[in-house]
């Protein structure tokens, strides 16, 4: 089974880009940068979900014990008809998606810590979950987003580069005088769903790329635990 059949060519990677710029929400374009545009069958999510289930979690022991337990329970309903029916194909798909995990599916975290050269379909990958990543204090400028990327030792051929991937991605910069709110939310463990919304940062994009920042610091509200959003709105809007 290949996972990602898709053979490197420009052409072919500039269409991937406009596949995830495509996506309805962010959460479906990650997993298509992650994946090279195919969407995983369920056998292939397994390990992945998995794996996100490894360490604790933000929502709580409650919340992960039950995801636990879901997790167990789909990877039963997905594999014991094959056992029964003495099919070793999806236990195949399994092990091949599991392999495939652990060679390609990395976090911000691991991206700092590989220091190694890539080949040029995995630079690509990286540099498009990278700018996927972006925090809104990261896209105030240009020379923002390049100091983003070489703080996390991100390849890129150059500035009209990345310009070019983020236009791909419709990943913006903001613009002078745009607003960004950040929303934050405790989690109720019950249901998993946000208890109520409060909004305790905000930036204001001043001019050379410079954003002001009131209310909480960037790093206190990165600190907090819980679920976050934000919202951007822009002085163009307003006329």
């Amino acid at each position: 089974m290949n996972l990602n059949p898709r053979k490197s060519s420009k052409r072919k990677r500039s269409t991937l880009n406009k596949l995830i710029a495509s996506a309805p929400t962010h959460a479906t374009k990650w997993e298509r940068a992650l994946h090279a545009g195919y969407p995983p069958t369920a056998i292939q999510c397994l390990p992945s979900e998995a794996f996100g289930l490894q360490k604790p979690s933000a929502h709580g022991v409650e919340w992960q014990s039950k995801a636990i337990a879901q997790a167990k329970q789909k990877f039963a309903e997905l594999l014991f008809p094959a056992l029964m029916n003495d099919d070793p194909k999806p236990f195949e798909e399994l092990l091949e998606a599991m392999a495939y995990r652990r060679k390609t599916e990395v976090s911000l975290d691991e991206f700092i810590r590989c220091q190694k050269k890539h080949s040029k379909k995995e630079t690509g990958r990286r540099l498009r979950l990278a700018l996927l990543n972006l925090s809104p204090d990261d896209l105030t400028s240009i020379p923002v987003v390049l100091n983003f990327l070489d703080s996390h030792l991100i390849e890129y051929s150059d500035e009209s580069h990345v310009r070019r991937v983020m236009r791909e991605l419709d990943v913006e910069l903001l613009k002078q005088g745009d607003t960004v709110y950040f929303r934050f939310s405790e989690i109720n463990l019950p249901t998993g769903e946000p208890k109520k919304w409060v909004c305790p940062r905000k930036i204001v994009v001043e001019q050379n790329g410079t954003a002001a920042n009131y209310g909480m610091s960037r790093k206190d509200y990165d600190g907090l635990l819980g679920w976050k959003a934000h919202q951007v709105q822009s002085i163009a809007s307003d006329k």
